[in-house]
């Protein structure tokens, strides 16, 4: 469904502040310019990519974190959404179900400041992942991401799967 309007199209897109640093560093798109990291070190294109990640586990975690605006950093507004419309009813229906409220719709500021919560408290975990491990940044967060989603994925790392 394409949006004739984004309703986020103003709203602030935002990270703590503290996390500013480790945003940039596994974010290929490089605020200051440069030279592009590989994606072996910088998994994430751009830094909606992985704000988005962070509220999902956000949204896995059940938990939102106060984003506190003197403390915080504004990486974009959501007139970006719009280049990805699918986020933008994402985090529609993320709202309804974790408010369970669909007159939140009504209010995208609200939704928006969900969103940012949610990734605020994803985005520690997802660093950890990215740090976490002896390889690469991308295969530490694929390696942990499987771990940590194996209920979901019903995936026994100990089995050999290759060949069914």
């Amino acid at each position: 469904m394409a949006y004739v309007t984004n309703p986020f199209q103003n709203l602030e897109l935002e990270i703590p502040e503290a996390y500013r640093d480790e945003v940039d560093r596994f974010c290929q798109t490089q605020p200051g310019g440069g030279a592009r990291p590989s994606p072996d070190d910088s998994p994430f294109e751009r830094q909606i990519d992985i704000w988005f990640m962070a509220a999902c586990i956000g949204v896995r975690k059940g938990k939102r974190t106060k984003v506190v605006k003197s403390k915080s950093h504004r990486f974009a507004y959501g007139e970006l959404l719009s280049r990805d419309p699918y986020r933008i009813e994402c985090l529609e229906l993320l709202a309804v179900s974790y408010t369970d409220d669909p007159w939140i719709l009504e209010r995208p500021s609200e939704i928006m400041d969900l969103a940012n919560e949610l990734a605020a408290t994803g985005l520690a975990e997802i660093i950890d992942m990215l740090k976490d491990g002896s390889a690469k940044p991308i295969w530490n967060l694929t390696d942990n991401l499987t771990e940590g989603f194996q209920d979901v994925l019903k995936y026994d790392r100990s089995a050999n799967q290759v060949g069914g």
